[in-house]
């Protein structure tokens, strides 16, 4: 009898040794949101979605899941393996930042069968493309130019395209994709990033987000590890922070991104309100002192402006810089009408005009 509980531990051990090893890389227990089988479109509340036993971790943001399909191919065993594939969007005060359309096998299936799915062919357009051999396997990252995003999108992301156009999402033009890709024998992963333009200043700026994604990527798509931290997003620019504050400052109810940019607004709104009472005497056309009501409030709408901008960012900027990005803030805010806005309601607020009444009634009585 104990020969034959030896026998068996022999033959279990193997066994129960691997299934150990597969339990150490398998992930904890997560909330990461499972989007082969989410509703579309949802939110990622907490920035870690899920395919199969496969968990990414996206950066801070507010993304949502806008488009997602499974669909099969065929392998060495005869069998349909499912792929599925989903899009997640980055959206900033209705603003397009990124998107990422992410493709995995809900379960590994040895011999997996391609369908044209190599960044790295010669008609692929790539701006640049490194294939590559790890883990036995091939691999590509390519980096593409987009001069429409929008028109790209309803080429080959159609809902992701629609949903946009329904929230009304801005700054769809120029862009910049950055794909990285694995196959091996029993499994793939492939991941599209897209980019509003302005995020990457330079082609060195691009190649570095492109090699950490590889980092981040490559034994999660090898699955040789079960979850992946994507890398952080790159620093917008200057000029587009301020853009964003001034979008901010004149509309009323915008989410800011601080405290401070909140606490700016309100004192460049004060401001304003206070000119246009110890200003206006209307006669003047409401637009002219609204003109006038801008700049004696100027300084507060520059720390409005660069409020949402990093200190350390700002410390090194030149007094050009920041009076270039200030000066085309300002043409939005005065695009906006808000400071003649406020001249007409402060119009709207005070008592008829008692001189004015006076002249209206001699005028009645002569008649």
């Amino acid at each position: 009898m104990n020969q034959l509980r030896k026998l068996a531990a022999r033959h279990l051990r193997p066994g129960l040794l691997a299934a150990l090893a597969v339990l150490a890389l398998a992930p904890a227990a997560s909330r990461a949101t499972d989007i082969a089988h989410a509703n579309i479109p949802s939110p990622i509340p907490d920035n870690e979605l899920r395919i199969g036993s496969h968990v990414f971790k996206l950066p801070p943001g507010d993304w949502t899941l806008v488009q997602g399909q499974t669909f099969t191919v065929s392998n060495a065993g005869n069998r349909d393996a499912e792929i599925f594939r989903g899009v997640v969007v980055l959206v900033d005060k209705e603003q397009f930042r990124v998107a990422i359309d992410l493709s995995l096998p809900v379960q590994d299936a040895p011999g997996l069968a391609t369908w044209g799915d190599d960044s790295c062919a010669s008609n692929s357009g790539a701006l640049h493309a490194t294939p590559m051999t790890k883990f036995g396997g091939q691999q590509c990252l390519a980096v593409f130019g987009h001069p429409d995003l929008l028109k790209t999108f309803q080429h080959t992301s159609p809902y992701a395209a629609r949903w946009m156009l329904a929230q009304h999402v801005v700054g769809l033009g120029s862009a910049i994709e950055i794909v990285y890709t694995s196959r091996q024998d029993a499994t793939f992963g492939r991941l599209h990033a897209f980019f509003t333009a302005p995020y990457f200043d330079s082609d060195e700026a691009m190649t570095r987000w492109a090699a950490a994604l590889e980092d981040s990527l490559k034994r999660v798509f090898a699955s040789k590890a079960f979850s992946a931290t994507l890398p952080a997003l790159p620093v917008l620019p200057a000029s587009i922070q301020a853009n964003d504050s001034a979008s901010g400052m004149v509309r009323p109810g915008a989410a800011m991104a601080t405290d401070a940019a909140a606490a700016a607004r309100d004192a460049w709104m004060a401001c304003l309100r206070k000119e246009a009472a110890r200003l206006d005497d209307r006669k003047t056309p409401a637009n002219e002192v609204g003109s006038a009501i801008y700049f004696n409030c100027r300084e507060l709408e520059l720390k409005g402006v660069t409020a949402t901008i990093a200190p350390s960012r700002l410390a090194v900027m030149s007094s050009s810089e920041i009076n270039e990005l200030f000066e085309g803030a300002h043409r939005q805010v005065v695009d906006s009408g808000v400071a003649t806005n406020l001249v007409l309601e402060h119009r709207a607020g005070r008592a008829p005009d008692k001189t004015a009444d006076k002249s209206d009634k001699a005028r009645n009585g002569k008649r």
